[in-house]
């Protein structure tokens, strides 16, 4: 006769993976794309504020003055 048995390491391995990956989820930072910057303004790779430019090929929004669509038509807003 062919019994089966459930291996109790598996599933307190799994268990205890899922409740680490949760903790990690629930104490992680959160991400700030202003970097330390403030409002409308951002890093630049050698550690300056500078600001948020819409770019080349950017379109206004009629009616939003902090809005814009940029070369691939994505509106893109400061706020």
């Amino acid at each position: 006769m062919k019994t089966d048995t459930i291996n109790s390491s598996r599933i307190v391995g799994t268990i205890l993976a899922g409740a680490i990956l949760s903790f990690g989820l629930c104490y992680s930072s959160m991400g700030n794309a202003a970097q330390g910057c403030g409002y409308g303004s951002h890093m630049n790779p050698n550690g300056r504020c500078v600001p948020n430019n819409p770019g080349a090929g950017a379109t206004g929004v009629p009616g939003r003055p902090d809005c814009w669509r940029n070369a691939n038509g994505n509106l893109r807003c400061y706020r």
